[in-house]
């Protein structure tokens, strides 16, 4: 606390150029009475100071500090202090978080000795929230559980900055995937008043969002427009048209593509021009989807380069699993399944490190600090017997406190387990598709080359060239039957989509042949007698007789029976 209080009046003399207005708003400070002091500095602070370079804004804050400091209004004073950390929090979170956690750490030091409770949730939020922007959720935890605990003793209703508290709780839920969670929080988060226009319009985005996710598309229309309607009545360019792209996306996802693409298109440009790069990066993805649905696939190939160079921009992995997916369907048209499987691969293994990123353990450090907060508590209380009974009241609470915890981190881990489990049925699913698909690729190019070879045997001999037949010879051995390399990489895609398949029907039937098995397993993918006949390498009147074989052995009348029983497998 020294060292920063030092920092700021070694500063002070060197800080002579005012930004312009910025007397102004000292000047309205000083006629304004103490009991609503805090409050229009709040609302300079969020109107005015957030949005000056980082020089003039230090400035100013600097200058309501040193103001504070003559007059002895120590909330103002502690105020001051945590605006520079909020300043550096919301523009430098990563390159001076240390910085930005000395200011926070200082105002909370003067909070707590004055016993301002609601100056001490503030800064806890806050740094929460510097935590959580920084990917430390064990710490982002501990410190929002430490505000709520304030907040709950004064009440929602009274404290004051509820609606951002709020907000930042359900974008916290939404950002893990806890959209109904999310929903409730944002909801109530609207019902109190904004102390500033941009949080407002990042609440009802994020309401509208939660709304989307949970597919109640009417509800995340209203929401966008409303947040849309802030946006533009402000003159947020950023925002207009991060809201236009997630109104479009509903849009799209309505399929009323009319409505979508203009609003799409509005975000590209306006989020290139004030350097969104993530939001850029989705809508462009996006328009490259619709390009694909259409068939349109140089027009994509084109949208596809543009995001890969709009993505190397920013930091953020999670556009990327969009932008693999969309790289996966655009081979497939190309036919190049090679190139498909590959990025479908890397989605998937870009999801699973963004789901070990929200790993549920997050709340273990914050349980071990509360721990040991309550040890060095019990060391004070029982210096005297009157405390006792407020020893009791402290341990009941950390123990329920803990309990809370470890429910929330059952919780989170069952839901980060399903949603992990679901991603790779998917993508197992999606690979399996190719697979097959380039299967029926390469039987129809075997049935090709086989008529070819049969008109070259119907021509007279001096017609036939050598070379033409070695050509055909070697194109029909390049797209001949799998390898048994072939069957086992189908094997591991078949068993992640039909699991435990290979295991029951072994169990059940021990005295089917690994060929029987295999057969079994291609009817059970609805594949027709011929494409089943060019996978097994056989003729398909053999698929016929291997069929009557293996309905002999498992005592199975006719060719439905024995289809009914591969499809309860």
């Amino acid at each position: 606390m020294r060292t920063i209080i030092a920092l700021m009046c070694l500063l002070l003399p060197a800080m002579v150029v005012a930004w312009p207005g910025q007397t102004d708003f000292l000047s309205v400070l000083k006629n304004t009475n103490r009991e609503n002091r805090l409050t229009v500095a709040r609302k300079i602070y969020n109107d005015q100071l957030i949005h000056l370079d980082s020089t003039q804004a230090f400035v100013a804050l600097n200058r309501m500090y040193q103001w504070a400091t003559n007059i002895h209004d120590m909330p103002l004073k502690i105020f001051s202090v945590m605006a520079m950390g909020d300043y550096l929090k919301e523009y430098f979170s990563n390159q001076r978080n240390g910085k930005a956690l000395e200011y926070f750490t200082t105002a909370l030091n003067m909070a707590s000795q004055l016993e301002l409770k609601e100056s001490e949730a503030e800064i806890y939020n806050n740094m929460g929230w510097l935590y959580y922007k920084q990917d430390k959720f064990p710490q982002a935890f501990e410190y929002m559980i430490r505000a709520n605990n304030i907040i709950q003793k004064i009440g929602y209703e009274n404290y004051p900055h509820a609606s951002r508290y709020l907000y930042d709780l359900g974008y916290i839920y939404c950002d893990f995937g806890n959209y109904e969670k999310a929903r409730l929080y944002l909801t109530e988060a609207i019902r109190y008043s904004f102390s500033n226009s941009l949080y407002a319009i990042r609440t009802l985005n994020t309401l509208g969002l939660a709304y989307r996710e949970l597919k109640q598309y009417d509800s995340a229309i209203l929401y966008f427009n409303r947040g849309l309607d802030t946006a533009r009545a402000i003159h947020n360019v950023a925002w207009t048209g991060i809201l236009s792209g997630n109104l479009g996306s509903v849009y799209y996802f309505l399929k009323h593509y009319d409505e979508a693409v203009p609003l799409l298109k509005t975000d590209y440009e306006l989020s290139m021009a004030s350097r969104e790069w993530t939001s850029a990066a989705n809508t462009i993805i996006m328009l490259a989807d619709l390009d694909l649905d259409k068939h349109l696939v140089q027009a994509a190939a084109l949208k596809l380069d543009e995001a890969r160079d709009v993505l190397s921009r920013q930091t953020d992995r999670r556009p990327f699993v969009y932008y693999a997916l969309q790289k996966a369907r655009l081979f497939k048209y190309q036919k190049r399944y090679d190139s498909a499987f590959a990025y479908l691969d890397t989605a998937r293994r870009v999801v699973g490190k963004l789901n070990q990123r929200r790993d549920a353990l997050v709340f273990s450090q914050a349980e071990q600090k509360v721990a040991v907060e309550l040890h060095l508590s019990e060391i004070k209380l029982l210096e005297s017997e009157k405390s006792k009974m407020v020893l009791v009241r402290n341990f009941i609470i950390v123990v329920i406190l803990l309990v809370l915890i470890i429910a929330a981190q059952l919780i989170f881990r069952q839901q980060l387990k399903q949603k992990k489990n679901k991603e790779l049925l998917n993508n197992a699913v999606r690979q399996l598709h190719y697979y097959i698909e380039s299967v029926r690729e390469k039987n129809q190019l075997i049935n090709q080359f086989k008529q070819e070879i049969e008109l070259l045997h119907a021509q007279p001999e001096q017609y036939i060239m050598l070379q033409e037949k070695e050509e055909i010879a070697a194109k029909l051995k390049q797209y001949s039957i799998l390898t048994e390399n072939d069957w086992n990489e189908f094997r591991n895609l078949f068993e992640k989509v039909q699991i435990g398949f290979f295991s029951t029907l072994k169990q059940r039937f021990p005295d089917l042949t690994p060929s029987e098995q295999r057969l079994l397993a291609l009817m059970k993918l609805n594949l027709s007698k011929r494409e089943m006949a060019g996978m097994l390498g056989i003729a398909p009147d053999s698929i016929k007789k291997t069929r009557q074989r293996i309905r002999k052995k498992i005592n199975v009348i006719d060719d439905v029976a024995l289809e009914e029983l591969v499809a309860s497998l």
